[in-house]
């Protein structure tokens, strides 16, 4: 029995064309009519009419217009996302209209019977599994908003994926965090939060849930962290020009090299001086998986805790969204396979990244980008350490040791921010995309298992 008929059972609603079971001794129910009313009707009607009935002319039963056209509406909703079945507004105005009546179990069950057969809207869901949640079937709504239990649609159409509303991550981050996973909780109100800083009840749920699993709250910015070094380090050779970024560990400047006379990126930490095991990790790890999609070390100095890197002039996925430049990013195939291949390289050589995000996703140019800031990486297997909020796997989340899928995880929370903002511009052929951003954001079981099975997905 498949998950949306254990549903349907526990919503105890027979969907059209569930037929009424027959009697096993073949004895017809009280009150049913014989087989000479069955051929004379008018018989029937005589033997139910009562004593002085005949005397009285017949009348036309009494219609209830809004009583019909209440059954309709529902009725109607086993249609939903057909070409001539009701609206999304007219889905949802219906299912607010059944709530708390008898017919409420009944609405649900019409909408969880169109989900086996075609994709319903993200708003529809959402008001499904809000309905079903309020019923006391909190996994029936997540199965509803999570989109894995819908079968193949009929006819070759597309698996319903998980929905990516904010509203939809809200309820499926209080559904989880109510069924006690608070990791995957974290995980949507994240997204969320990266998405819409603002929206409601988002950053209280989050501290909460991350207290109570334990997490520590990021470090507060110092005051000596405003101006990591003076625009002339003396102890460099490069002249500062312009901070260009501004992390956990350190910042980032434009700089010039006044000997050979070209733009490097110069990464400083924070800790000047005081963080040199970190600074020597970062620089030979990131050395040591030179090539295609990594960024390039040009030169690094633990002692006075400074990194030099090659300088990238177009800046980061990050930059290109923040400056409203997300057409550029599109087509999505250009850049996002490529950086699935770096993914690949990196999980080949056994390390896991362990930050993949947009604003470390620089740009050569639309087609070329590359990884930098490896200062989390860890070997595959290796207790991990830290991460970008919104961009951390939910099994990482509660402890898991540095794992391949982490990776994917963060690769398919960057495709999903350049989609948020080319579906807004109206850009086409997002679809394949979609489902794969889905995919890596999904249960861990369902996730590509490292790089080059993403590559695989990506092409």
């Amino acid at each position: 029995m498949s998950l949306w008929q254990r549903l349907k059972e526990r919503l105890g609603v027979a969907t059209p064309g569930d037929d009424a079971p027959a009697d096993p001794d073949g004895v017809a129910p009280p009150g049913a009519p014989d087989a000479d009313e069955r051929a004379d009707p008018a018989r029937a009607a005589r033997r139910s009419s009562p004593p002085g009935a005949e005397a009285r002319p017949a009348r036309s039963p009494a219609r209830n217009p809004a009583r019909k056209e209440s059954v309709d509406e529902i009725a109607r909703l086993r249609s939903a996302g057909a070409r001539d079945g009701p609206s999304t507004d007219e889905v949802i105005a219906a299912l607010r209209r059944a709530r708390g009546t008898l017919r409420e179990a009944e609405a649900v069950a019409h909408l969880v019977a169109a989900m086996e057969e075609r994709v319903l809207p993200d708003p529809v869901r959402v008001a499904c599994a809000d309905l079903l949640a309020a019923r006391g079937d909190e996994q029936g709504a997540l199965s509803v908003l999570e989109g894995a239990a819908a079968p193949r649609a009929r006819g070759g159409a597309a698996r319903a994926q998980p929905v990516s509303s904010t509203e939809g991550l809200i309820l499926a981050a209080d559904l989880y965090a109510s069924l006690g996973q608070l990791p995957r909780a974290v995980g949507a109100i994240e997204r969320v939060l990266v998405r819409e800083i603002g929206a409601p009840g988002a950053r209280e749920r989050h501290q909460r849930w991350r207290a109570a699993l334990g997490a520590e709250r990021p470090a507060a910015a110092r005051v000596d962290d405003v101006t990591v070094v003076a625009p002339s380090a003396a102890k460099t050779p490069f002249r500062l020009l312009r901070e260009v970024a501004r992390g956990g560990g350190g910042a980032v400047y434009e700089a010039e090299d006044e000997v050979l006379g070209r733009r490097v990126g110069f990464k400083v930490y924070h800790g000047r001086g005081g963080d040199r095991a970190q600074v020597t990790r970062e620089a030979r790890l990131a050395s040591a998986l030179a090539g295609p999609g990594v960024v390039r070390v040009l030169d690094a100095d633990p002692d006075e805790g400074w990194i030099a890197l090659e300088w990238v002039a177009r800046g980061s996925v990050r930059d290109v969204l923040r400056a409203g430049d997300a057409a550029a990013l599109a087509p999505v195939a250009r850049w996002a396979r490529p950086l699935a291949r770096a993914l690949a390289r990196i999980h080949e050589r056994g390390y896991v990244h362990a930050d993949v995000k947009p604003a470390n996703v620089l740009l050569r140019s639309l087609g070329e980008p590359v990884l930098t800031d490896f200062g989390l990486a860890r070997l595959r297997g290796a207790p991990s350490a830290g991460g970008s909020p919104g961009y951390v796997s939910p099994e990482r989340l509660a402890g898991r040791p540095s794992d391949p899928r982490d990776d994917v995880y963060g690769y398919g929370r960057v495709l999903e921010d350049v989609l948020v903002r080319l579906e807004a511009l109206g850009v086409e052929g997002l679809a394949a995309w979609k489902e794969l951003s889905l995919r890596c954001l999904g249960p861990d079981d369902a996730r590509p298992a490292d790089g080059a099975a993403l590559v695989r997905a990506a092409c």
